[in-house]
């Protein structure tokens, strides 16, 4: 059998990638969840993704349904919520903002899009479950990563 034991993850053991849309690295990733820090600059916007259950193909990533967090060291953020993607990239509809010291949950079955609304850049803490058995995410290429 193959034990998981507690262990520290070192600095050096960090995943780092670059996206168009913020620097995302990687502290832990397993079959319950995977858990980093994201990096953005003010005014910055995410892509659209998505924790629909079904992949309608209008998000930028679809991760399945799941569950994520963020809680936010720098900054300040505003998380669009909704079905439909056209109107989260306008910032039409329902939204929530969050500040350093507080968490926003995304719960399953929403279509997000982030945006730095800062005048720093920002960053927070992020944790997202694990995809269900069989479920294949889509996500993006990162434009590289830091080696």
């Amino acid at each position: 059998m193959n034990e998981e034991r507690p262990h520290a993850v070192r600095l050096e053991e960090v995943k780092t990638e670059f996206f168009k849309d913020g620097v995302s690295s990687t502290f832990v990733s397993n079959k319950a969840w995977d858990i980093g820090m994201y990096f953005m600059e003010p005014e910055m916007d995410t892509i659209v993704f998505s924790t629909e259950e079904e992949d309608d193909g209008s998000a930028e990533e679809w991760y399945g349904w799941a569950y994520e967090f963020y809680l936010v060291l720098v900054g300040e953020f505003t998380i669009w919520y909704g079905k439909d993607p056209e109107a989260l990239r306008n910032k039409d509809g329902p939204h929530n903002v969050v500040r350093a010291g507080e968490v926003v949950s995304f719960p399953p079955g929403y279509k997000y899009l982030v945006r730095n609304t800062s005048k720093i850049p920002g960053t927070f803490f992020w944790g997202k479950s694990a995809p269900l058995k069989g479920v294949k995410m889509r996500e993006n290429t990162p434009l590289k990563e830091l080696e």
